[in-house]
């Protein structure tokens, strides 16, 4: 036994810790995430010789060119790099074939919208500082410096000396990794094991349109295309590119980070070249060149990630056409060039697909990210294999050899992709159901008991020279006024029960203030003074922005929240309302909004060309009710926004608006009662001081604690029950 584990090479003892670091993180569940720090530490281990090794080779491999040489390895490997970006675009045009058309849904995001990142390719190409690149892992700016460094060295007559240098130095970063890599079962186990005991499971059922696609053009790529590619325009046999490739590809999975791989990827390169005796030194150079200098390029494993934004489309029921994908390739691809965090959200926005996507998009990012760096691998592999066969006159077009890759391929696509569809559509779950969301929110605590009952005078009024808290006393109901139909401060969840943030604040005041019973008086935004001055209510707690206006007219409260103004859009919308000036270059603009005078003032100023339309609800916006047809926008809060947005997913809260207009949320009350005034207040501070206010915020506005966390599925937990 012990003989066989002597016999056994570094990918199969790899594939060992890979497959034991599976097995207990699903045995152990949440407590293998303890075993993360060692995880860490063999990551940083491999990492801390990536960046030196790529500034060291590409100095030296380009400054023992000369310049007609240069030339020659940008014409070979650019050629062979569009021939791979070619391939990637048909997979990205080709897949989502896979989707059946019946499938319709959305997802939400409460998080409130910020500005879509820009790509700055002039910032992440260009350093101004390397040694900022250097210490920031700017690999597209030492890539640069590297390259114009080693161009420079080209032209230096006595340069042997310092190539000679730097040859030593890329030599030693590379035995460096190699002998870090004899430890990369302990840190392939480290890290797959806390993945398997921390990873949730619960969007699988959604993604897995997403996934299946993606799993598919991975394994066709990875496994056939690339490895068929090179076996058919080389002298190396298709078991052999698989072969020398197993070890890069299980550490660029594991580590999710192909980058520590290249100086691995660049040995084994020349170990095939040894073993078929090609000695040319020209190819060997020009795999230590390529391998580094085409990294920080898309890569098949950044494309694969582009399938996203096709699956978002047909996600939400709007699935692209052929010049949506000529749109998107023109002018997403690019973005790739940094960060999917950046590609995608620009993506989606590109297309008019619902940003909302992008958190459906960071639920994958674990797999995503560990498959494609395994499909980097092997493209980065392929690329160094054909631009080195390239140089040392050794490419054949075999055309019985691309006939069978091509056919096979074709015939394995056409399989998979007829197979999911028909999968996808049995167990497609219909379209988005909108009141889920809002359904799954429940009062935080044990309210006191209350009824809602009819707009009307309190029947008992006030006695002669009695104040609105001496009634309350004497009564022991305190009477609260609410907007029915405001997200997320008072609406009715899909059990008609009367929910939300201030619904929840009261209920705190009447605890804290010993009242035994609350009645609850419903409003609409236009009747607000008029049923205060009616008394119909003692206080009313429902999101009231303060104004100057009802300041004026009503006894106010200090501010309790302070929320911000925005816009809520259809998602196509959103480029057009995003900013303020290219909202004021738009003409017949009908924004919607309620009756807060003050502000749409305040609003029409910024936007001398649209009609403020008010409306009973902002429902009616959502809806299209009669006030709220052919409405271009609505005029709310983004908190407001984003909890209708539970409802509505097609809309997107957008903020033109700079800087940022503040509203302060406010209760209004009885007049002339200045204990209550003072009780209030004070009330307020406590409130603000002990974290209610802010849990609250967190889980009414933000969406936090929605749903209780349950303890990550285990044997140990759930099949053995040895622990609870």
């Amino acid at each position: 036994m012990n003989n066989k584990l002597k016999r056994l090479g570094l990918s199969e003892l790899t594939l060992i810790g890979l497959a034991a670091g599976i097995f207990c993180g699903l045995f152990f569940g949440e407590q293998a995430s303890r075993l993360n720090i060692f995880g860490d530490i063999y990551v940083r281990l491999l990492q801390m010789t990536v960046l030196p090794y790529i500034f060291f080779s590409l100095i030296a491999n380009i400054g023992q060119l000369n310049i007609e040489q240069a030339k020659l390895l940008a014409k070979r490997a650019g050629t062979v790099l569009l021939l791979l970006w070619g391939i990637g675009i048909v997979i990205i045009i080709t897949m989502p074939l896979a989707l059946p058309p019946q499938l319709s849904a959305s997802f939400f995001s409460s998080s409130i919208f910020e500005p879509p990142q820009k790509v700055n390719l002039v910032k992440l190409f260009i350093p101004s500082n390397i040694f900022t690149a250097l210490g920031e892992n700017i690999v597209p700016s030492i890539v640069f410096f590297s390259i114009f460094t080693g161009i420079a060295l080209t032209e230096i007559q006595q340069k042997e000396l310092v190539i000679k240098l730097f040859k030593a130095l890329e030599q030693t970063m590379a035995k460096v990794t190699s002998i870090l890599a004899a430890v990369a079962p302990i840190g392939v186990f480290a890290i797959t094991a806390n993945a398997a005991g921390t990873m949730k499971l619960e969007e699988l059922g959604r993604l897995q349109g997403y996934l299946i696609i993606y799993l598919i053009a991975f394994l066709l790529l990875t496994f056939w295309v690339l490895p068929g590619l090179v076996a058919a325009l080389t002298p190396f046999k298709f078991a052999e590119v698989i072969q020398i490739s197993r070890t890069p590809l299980v550490i660029g999975f594991s580590t999710g980070n192909a980058l520590v791989v290249l100086p691995l990827i660049i040995e084994e390169v020349k170990k095939l070249f040894k073993k078929y005796n090609i000695q040319n030194k020209e190819a060997i150079d020009m795999t230590q060149v390529v391998v580094p200098l085409a990294y920080p390029f898309p890569s098949l494993g950044k494309m694969l990630m582009m399938l996203f934004v096709p699956f978002a489309a047909w996600y939400v029921g709007e699935p692209m056409g052929l010049p949506d994908y000529g749109v998107y390739i023109a002018a997403g691809f690019p973005s790739f060039f940094g960060s999917a965090a950046i590609a995608i959200p620009f993506s989606l926005d590109l297309l008019r697909i619902p940003a909302d996507m992008f958190q459906l998009f960071l639920a994958t990012s674990i797999l995503a990210n560990n498959v494609g760096e395994c499909l980097t691998v092997m493209h980065l592999m392929a690329l160094s294999l054909l631009v080195a066969c390239a140089s040392s006159r050794n490419v054949r077009l075999r055309w019985k050899r691309v006939g069978i890759v091509l056919v096979t391929a074709v015939l394995l696509t056409g399989i998979f992709l007829l197979g999911t569809r028909v999968y996808l559509g049995k167990t497609s779950e219909g379209s988005y159901k909108k009141d889920e969301i809002v359904a799954s929110l429940q009062l935080i605590g044990n309210p006191v008991p209350h009824v809602i009952v009819e707009p009307s005078p309190n029947p008992d009024p006030l006695l002669p020279g009695e104040t609105m808290t001496e009634r309350v006393r004497r009564r022991d109901i305190l009477r609260v006024g609410f907007d029915p139909d405001n997200l997320p401060w008072s609406f009715f969840n899909a059990q008609q029960q009367l929910v939300g943030f201030d619904i929840n604040m009261a209920f705190n005041f009447a605890k804290d203030s010993g009242i035994d019973k609350i009645e609850f008086v419903p409003f609409q935004a236009s009747s607000l003074v008029k049923q205060m001055e009616e008394d119909h209510f003692d206080i009313a707690m429902s999101g009231i922005v303060g104004t100057v206006e009802r300041s004026i007219q009503l006894q106010l409260t200090r501010p309790y929240l302070y929320i911000n103004l925005a816009l809520v859009v259809p998602d196509y919308k959103v480029n057009q309302f995003a900013t303020l000036e290219s909202i004021q270059v738009m003409r017949n603009l009908r924004i919607g909004v309620d009756d807060r005078e003050s502000l749409t003032r305040k609003v029409a100023s910024l936007m001398p060309n649209v009609e403020f339309v008010v409306l009973e609800s902002d429902r009616d916006f959502f809806e299209g009710a009669e006030t709220g047809k052919n409405l271009d926008a609505l005029l709310i809060s983004a908190e407001e926004g984003s909890a209708w947005t539970l409802l509505y997913p097609n809309f997107q809260v957008v903020t033109p608006f700079t800087p940022q207009i503040a509203l302060p949320l406010v209760y209004p009350f009885q007049a002339n009662d200045q204990k209550a005034d003072e009780i209030l207040d004070d009330w307020i501070e406590f409130r603000k001081n002990d974290g209610t206010i802010q849990v609250g915020y967190d889980y009414w506005i933000l969406g936090k604690g929605t749903k209780p966390k349950q303890p990550r599925w285990s044997i140990l937990r759930n099949v053995l029950r040895w622990i609870d």
